[in-house]
């Protein structure tokens, strides 16, 4: 029998942690289909992969949803052939997918404890319970959502939180056409706008705007804000002057800040209407309708007539400006022989 001493427990103590440090994270993917539903034409699913592998490596990837369904059914073969597991989950149940992603998460959390990451792919608030369970476990969490329709409260219990747009990657063609220098910071008078914009899209979805998922529907927004740029030592030492300068109000209850808009004013950020504008005048110059589909060179060319820089209002490029506005629900895109294109989205073109 061999007795170690202190001294020999010690240096495999050390040894056993630098293992641990120098290892690679294993990931598991999870995503609620049903809630989280890019175009079929979309590369998210190659985009999703290349994002979690940068975090780690992945050890588990399952799809949820019900897999009869026309709108995700496509999507099937895309994920079969990068090694998904399609869960079907038949719709003939309320938040059965939910429940069912719920409960297979907890038990990977307990079954593999190797798994420290997981890439949950939903924005829907009835997970806000699981999240609260992967923090107890030290599991971290990057949640992947759908920005339009994403639970502010959600994102707020999350490590991470992205649009599934800012993972999707682009063709050649549009790295190339995108180049250039960096954009330039917020104003402060453009992170007021974006403020009231934020509180007045949460009460139009009949959501409390309270301090922190106020900010959270900002980045979703525009991800280039940041109150520390703008000279502010806090999010709340910004919140409380833009209600010194008249922009929100705020009110206490149950010993939470609530955001309030003293006034009615349309808060739209003047790039986003240059860009509607954009679009409308050069279907109309076509002579087509808005329904129809525009490539988004032709929008950054209206632009720069216009001598209209887009990188001044904090995008770093024309296409995330498009997917700001995607993400607003006011156009819809696509993607054709490489090509981004896009088109009013049917409430807006009907206004």
């Amino acid at each position: 029998m061999v007795t170690r001493t202190g001294k020999d427990m010690t240096t495999i103590t050390a040894t056993s942690s630098t293992m641990e440090t120098t290892e690679t994270p294993a990931i598991a993917i999870l995503w609620d289909i049903e809630n989280v539903t890019p175009s079929t034409d979309s590369l998210f699913v190659r985009g999703l992969i290349d994002y979690a592998s940068e975090l780690g490596r992945i050890s588990i990837a399952r799809a949820y949803g019900d897999w009869t369904r026309s709108g995700i059914r496509h999507t099937s073969e895309v994920l079969a052939n990068n090694s998904f597991e399609m869960v079907h989950v038949p719709m003939s149940k309320k938040n059965s997918a939910d429940v069912t992603l719920s409960t297979q998460a907890v038990e990977l959390v307990f079954q593999y404890g190797h798994i420290r990451k997981l890439v949950l792919v939903t924005g829907d608030a009835d997970f806000r319970p699981l999240l609260q369970s992967l923090r107890k476990h030290n599991i971290e969490s990057i949640v992947i959502c759908d920005a339009k329709s994403a639970s502010e409260d959600l994102l707020l219990l999350a490590d991470v939180y992205k649009d599934f747009r800012d993972i999707i990657p682009d063709s050649e063609a549009e790295e190339s056409d995108e180049a250039g220098s960096d954009p330039s910071n917020l104003t402060y008078e453009e992170a007021l706008s974006l403020l009231r914009e934020a509180v007045a899209f949460m009460r139009h979805n009949k959501r409390t705007p309270s301090l922190g998922a106020a900010k959270v529907r900002m980045r979703l927004l525009n991800e280039s804000f940041d109150e520390e740029k703008l000279g502010f030592r806090s999010w709340k030492a910004f919140v409380l002057k833009a209600k010194a300068d008249g922009a929100v109000e705020t009110r206490v209850i149950n010993n939470d800040l609530m955001l309030e808009l003293p006034d009615e004013r349309d808060e739209l950020p003047v790039i986003i209407g240059e860009f509607l504008n954009g679009v409308r005048e050069s279907l109309k110059d076509q002579g087509r309708s808005e329904s129809d589909w525009l490539p988004l060179a032709t929008v950054s060319n209206y632009l720069r007539e216009k001598e209209i820089d887009y990188k001044q209002h904090g995008y770093n490029r024309f296409k995330k400006l498009a997917e700001a506005i995607e993400k607003r629900g006011m156009i819809e895109h696509t993607t054709v022989d490489a090509q981004f294109r896009v088109r009013m989205a049917q409430e807006s073109a009907n206004q």
